[in-house]
């Protein structure tokens, strides 16, 4: 009897500093929002959304103004394009909170280079790489700024041909 009345107490006491300890995580509150987790909620806005306003609750509030105050015609396009070009496997190398700001680097993939072979200039290794800034509004999280860069350079060992003309 005293085994079980021990092995009581412990388990009493584990659950207790658990609570203690991790206070979000018991009683299945969400923890505050970071700007990592709220720009993984924004990717997956993104990706999936069929309008502009699926995003807007992510967005800093001058880029909302911006896209309210362009033409409808307008804003669709500049939607389908930003969407269209939004990379699908995004993740974030590093981030840097300073007060009010956070600045996310991020890569698509597992940020390796991905080869192709292009038939008018051999392989190439590509390498896309990204920004996020953002900014807190009203206590929350919002993008202010995504970037996006591919580099593109040969990846063929084999040299250019010996006549063809160098740049300066």
């Amino acid at each position: 009897m005293k085994s079980k009345s021990r092995a009581a107490s412990v388990s009493l006491l584990i659950s207790g500093l658990a609570i203690c300890l991790f206070p979000p995580l018991s009683f299945g509150e969400d923890a505050k929002p970071t700007p990592e987790s709220v720009y993984g909620k924004y990717h997956q806005a993104m990706i999936n959304a069929k309008t502009y306003e699926d995003v807007t609750p992510f967005l800093a509030a001058k880029f909302v103004k911006q896209m309210k105050e362009t033409p409808a015609q307008e804003r669709t396009m500049m939607f389908s394009m930003m969407q269209e070009f939004c990379p699908k496997n995004v993740n974030i190398v590093s981030s840097k909170v300073e007060g009010d700001k956070a600045n996310l680097t991020l890569v698509v993939g597992d940020g390796k280079p991905v080869f192709h072979d292009n038939p008018l200039v051999g392989k190439t290794k590509d390498e896309t790489k990204g920004e996020c800034k953002m900014i807190i509004e009203n206590g929350e999280w919002k993008v202010d700024k995504e970037s996006w860069k591919t580099s593109s350079v040969s990846a063929d060992p084999t040299p250019p041909p010996a006549d063809m003309p160098k740049d300066k």
